[in-house]
């Protein structure tokens, strides 16, 4: 049950009906990106945009702003100045954090996601507490937060590396748990009669088109055969590759035959991580029948290679659109038909009078920006330099902002994160409870799903000091003259005074990396030179 002062607090300034904010069409606009690292990026997001608050109206001024995989641990956010430095404190948003809560300093600084949300959307309050199984909450993987007639549930799904590996097999019935446990609370949320929004990264293809067609694998049968279906001889005989899943680029080594025609029957890449992928499909599929969907993939049906991540920079696989589509906003159904606004494939970055916007050459031109951005210099004297010679091409980083809020890709510039942003439009009806839902006063006095310690623990730059660390400050007694000393003697029951002040908190600074080159400073290896991992580090 959530108290009106715990309203306060959070800063709710206005519950539906009252949003002073909205666009004139009254649409709500979400972008969810993964950004590998949040320090990073947000120092070239101040040295290019002035502050996070300009970035956002650049962007469209979202009512919500999701990110996962920030790495920032809550001693980083532990002053107003510290979360000011980090942007946790804009202007025109409250944000909300998850960590990861582990002891470990080799774990403790991974994972992480966070949520802006825009003054004038009511927040009832925010909790990582999200699961229901403590392994999994502690990571700091998943952060809810309840807004009255609807919820946003940021996600960043664990990542395994080597699936179908024997190593990797308990990683993989770990991230079925953690999917397993997610649906529960998305089920839940949805019968106490909220809409519900997942976004975030899920590090998961579920359908053959959400990867490059090479990227895709092949099954090599107990006999040594490929399969390709109705109408196809099968391939081979592979006997080294036996009971295999085979990527189409090797098999199209091996036999010759057309990328394009075997892709058409090969699966996505995360079909070796045991029931991950059949989870997803049974969430999302059969499209437009199912009770969730899988937003973009229901609004550009036909769009060709519209990737969000190219993996660790270095490898340059954006340079030749060479991705996998990882991150969704996935919604209820009743979300989906009543509020989301499906924007034309034609909006999509990439396309022009010639090019169809939902063609593979449009979406190679959306991740290059028509090969304005290129790839990282891997031989000769400028090996290494990576993309620091066009970080600071203002002419290609504007590029990343669209002429108007859509519902599709925002094609953040590399040097930013190794993923893109999505972007899903949702008209005001996202705020007014769905058929049954919960409304009026029982939405304030019942109706939230975070406790609101849960709250104050996401925001550590608003928790008060306690008596305990208010007495705890120690300080240089003062020399007393002799005469005083022998009164204080003589008169112990003497009040001795107020305590000394409480000294304030130091303000932390994050490091510019550029400045720390300059002063020839070095980071610590694999961290990034404010001493967060480095972008190419996932768990």
């Amino acid at each position: 049950r959530v108290h009106h002062r715990a309203l306060t607090a959070v800063g709710t300034a206005a519950l539906p009906g009252s949003m002073a904010e909205k666009d004139a069409s009254g649409r709500l606009q979400l972008i969810s990106w993964n950004v590998a690292g949040w320090a990073s990026t947000h120092t070239l997001i101040r040295r290019h945009y002035s502050d996070l608050a300009a970035y956002l109206e650049r962007l469209g001024k979202p009512a919500f702003f999701c990110l996962q995989e920030t790495k920032v641990q809550a001693k980083d956010l532990r002053c107003q100045a510290a979360a000011k430095q980090l942007g946790a404190v804009v202007k025109g948003y409250r944000s909300f954090w998850a960590f990861q809560e582990d002891k470990d300093p080799k774990l403790s600084s991974f994972q992480g996601v966070a949520t802006w949300v825009r003054d004038d959307v009511p927040v009832l309050g925010a909790t990582q507490r999200v699961l229901g199984v403590p392994a999994f909450d502690q990571q700091g993987r998943a952060l809810l937060t309840d807004h009255g007639p609807c919820v946003v549930v940021n996600v960043y799904v664990p990542c395994i590396a080597g699936a179908g590996d024997a190593m990797a097999v308990r990683a993989v019935d770990a991230k079925l748990q953690f999917l397993r446990s997610l649906s529960s609370t998305l089920e839940s949320a949805f019968s106490k009669g909220k809409r519900v929004i997942l976004c975030g990264d899920l590090n998961l293809t579920h359908r053959p088109l959400d990867q490059k067609a090479a990227r895709r694998l092949m099954w090599v049968n107990s006999e040594s055969h490929i399969e390709m279906g109705t109408g196809f001889p099968a391939l081979g005989p592979f006997p080294t590759w036996k009971e295999q899943w085979q990527p189409v680029k090797e098999v199209h080594a091996a036999c010759g035959v057309p990328v394009d025609t075997l892709a058409s029957a090969a699966e996505c890449t995360h079909i070796r991580e045991g029931g991950c992928v059949p989870w997803l499909r049974g969430l999302v599929e059969p499209q437009s029948q199912a009770s969730w969907s899988d937003v973009f993939a229901e609004v550009h049906p036909e769009a060709q290679d519209r990737f969000t991540s190219w993996g660790v920079q270095f490898h340059n696989l954006r340079y030749c659109n060479s991705g996998s589509r990882l991150d969704y906003v996935i919604v209820d159904r009743t979300t989906f038909e009543d509020c989301v606004v499906k924007s034309p494939t034609s909006t999509l970055p990439g396309g022009s009078e010639n090019i169809d916007a939902a063609s593979a050459c449009a979406a190679a031109n959306a991740a290059t920006h028509f090969g304005g951005w290129h790839a990282a210099a891997v031989s000769g004297v400028a090996q290494g330099d990576g993309l620091s010679l066009q970080t600071d091409d203002m002419r290609l980083n504007d590029t990343q902002f669209p002429r108007e809020p859509i519902t599709g890709l925002i094609y953040t510039p590399p040097s930013y994160s190794d993923h893109i942003a999505l972007s899903v439009l949702f008209g005001e009806k996202l705020l007014r409870p769905a058929a049954g839902g919960i409304a009026g006063a029982d939405m304030i006095a019942g109706g939230c799903l975070a406790e609101p310690s849960h709250t104050k623990q996401s925001q550590p730059w608003l928790a008060q000091p306690s008596i305990a660390s208010f007495f705890a400050v120690t300080t240089t007694p003062r020399k007393q003259p002799k005469a005083e000393a022998a009164t204080a003697a003589v008169s112990p029951s003497t009040p001795a005074g107020p305590p000394a002040p409480k000294e304030k908190f130091a303000a932390t600074t994050s490091v510019d990396p550029t400045a720390a080159r300059q002063r020839g400073a070095a980071p610590a290896r694999g961290t990034s030179s404010q001493g967060h991992p480095s972008k190419r580090q996932k768990r």
